[in-house]
């Protein structure tokens, strides 16, 4: 029998989350910082500590799944358009 822990956080920010990164060249470090506000008044901040190469590799695959949802919905918008003038 194997037995595995997992924990498991996830995080749904709105539109007035607050973005800040750093790069530092002392730690070799990226970090990431998100806040936001309920309105409730509770605060929620996260931050991230990456090295180098994990954010760097976080990047290109957030840079290639944005462009390809980019290209996914103006694909979308052309065939909605093709039918309303096909109709």
């Amino acid at each position: 029998m194997k037995i595995q822990r997992t924990h498991s956080t996830t995080l749904d920010f709105g539109d007035e989350v607050y973005i800040n990164t750093y790069v530092s060249s002392w730690s070799k470090y990226v970090e990431l910082k998100f806040c936001d506000s309920e309105p409730d008044g509770t605060d929620h901040k996260i931050e991230l500590r990456l090295p180098l190469d994990k954010a760097r590799a976080l990047l290109k695959e957030l840079s290639e799944d944005l462009g390809n949802y980019d290209k996914e919905q103006a694909s979308k918008l052309e065939m909605e358009k093709e039918e309303a003038t096909d109709e």
